[in-house]
């Protein structure tokens, strides 16, 4: 029987923005046993939320499509928010849902796993690049979308804004690295890194199982290892995108860009370089902070 978790401590901060609705945290009743996937743009979390659903649900196929069952619970992408708490409460068992939002900004819940992933920032922008580059209403202005020498130092420069959650800087994704995982706000924080979870994928299904006490076989492992393998997901990519199959995206496989890190290689100068390692110290002052943000474990 399905348990309502019981609210340990409120949200510190209301985040918002031109998709973030913080209402819209009403169409989620947490229960005991639900995951709450967390990290900023771009740093694989439709990866993640996929791993986790499949073992959740104990193998590689699903029974809806991924953004319908593991929605972004406080984006407004044009779902009634009647919808998305309805479907929500139909689902039996563990839940998995996602959130752009850094930790201060929802709740601390009993037996609520919180799973946050991160990647290099320099990764981020460039993915995010790609992303807008997708999208079949971006705005013609949109900073993403001018050449690399004028779109990195607004990056770069970016400040941050908690009204204005979606507009992606260096300092927002540092900002939720800070608030989510610096805090130590949540003391059981599942803590993932991108560059990590590719060096070995079946590692980090293993881990992710274990980061959400799921219990899961040899089998279990091998099989979602292979079905959330990056071409498999980006051969179906329609099930897994957000609002994929809705037309959203000039290509719904586009959303899966590359899989890869160290994209700035030969994009940027030393110059650039220099510049972003300066802005981020400022942003993460602890040295070892610091390292793991741009390159976890490895």
């Amino acid at each position: 029987m399905a348990v309502n978790a019981l609210q340990l401590a409120p949200p510190r901060r209301t985040y918002s923005g031109s998709i973030t609705d913080p209402a819209r945290w009403a169409t989620w009743t947490p229960r005991e046993g639900d995951i709450l996937v967390c990290t900023p743009p771009k740093c694989g979390t439709t990866w993640t939320q996929t791993i986790l659903s499949m073992l959740v649900h104990g193998g590689p196929d699903l029974p809806e499509k991924l953004p319908i069952l593991s929605p972004w619970v406080d984006a407004d992408l044009g779902i009634s928010p009647d919808d998305v708490a309805t479907q929500l409460a139909g689902q039996k068992g563990r839940r998995v849902v996602k959130t752009h939002t850094p930790a201060d900004g929802f709740a601390i819940w009993r037996d609520v796993t919180v799973i946050a992933v991160y990647r290099h920032p320099l990764d981020v922008y460039f993915s995010l690049r790609k992303h807008v580059a997708n999208m079949k209403n971006a705005e013609a202005d949109h900073p993403m979308r001018g050449p690399v020498s004028r779109s990195f130092p607004t990056f770069l420069d970016g400040t941050f804004d908690a009204n204005d959650l979606d507009q992606d800087t260096l300092a927002s994704v540092a900002l939720h690295y800070s608030e989510t995982v610096l805090s130590g706000r949540f003391s059981d924080l599942g803590r993932f890194h991108y560059s990590d979870m590719i060096r070995d994928g079946r590692r980090t299904v293993e881990r992710l199982a274990k980061a959400a006490q799921i219990d899961a076989d040899a089998a279990l492992i091998d099989a979602v290892t292979e079905a959330t393998a990056f071409g498999a997901m980006k051969a179906n990519a329609a099930d897994y995108a957000p609002v994929g199959g809705t037309g959203f995206w000039k290509s719904d496989a586009g959303f899966f860009d590359s899989a890869s890190s160290k994209k700035w290689d030969g994009k940027l100068s030393e110059e650039e370089i220099a510049l972003f390692q300066a802005r981020l110290t400022d942003l993460v002052p602890d040295a070892a902070a610091r390292a793991w943000l741009q390159n976890g474990d490895g």
